[in-house]
Parts: C-alpha cells; structure tokens; sequence
C-alpha cells in the first residue's frame, strides 16, 4: 500500500451558513478539509468539450437558405 502526499496550503474559505452545515453532515467536523479538495478537484477536472453540451441534432430537416417551400 502506497501513500501519497501531497502540498497543503492553509487558506481562509468564506462559506455560506447552510453550505457549512452540510459539509459538517456528510464529512464530520475534522474532514471538512478532505471533502472540499475532492469536490474541486472532481469539478477542475472534468473534461468538456463545448461540441459535447449540446444535444444531439438531426441534420435530415435543416435547409439551405435558399431553398423555397
């Protein structure tokens, strides 16, 4: 079993009331920490294409401009 370690940087997180307690629900008082760098880095690295946002079109009833009814 490896044990990876890693940098730590103290910082200040401003955080809403509510956001707070429920943080403190699913981590518990000493793991805040650990849940708020799982959560940042699963939304840093998502990877998203803007040619994946958008739903699936079906080119069969797009018309040139130019054509006429």
């Amino acid at each position: 079993m490896y044990v990876v370690m890693y940098m730590v940087r103290k910082t200040t997180l401003l955080l809403r009331d509510d956001v707070y307690q429920m943080l403190k629900e699913k981590a518990g008082n000493k793991k805040i920490s650990n849940l708020v760098n799982e959560i940042i880095i699963e939304y840093f690295t998502k990877k998203s294409s803007m040619f994946g946002s958008m739903k699936h079109v079906d080119i069969r009833d797009l018309r040139d401009h130019g054509d006429r009814l």
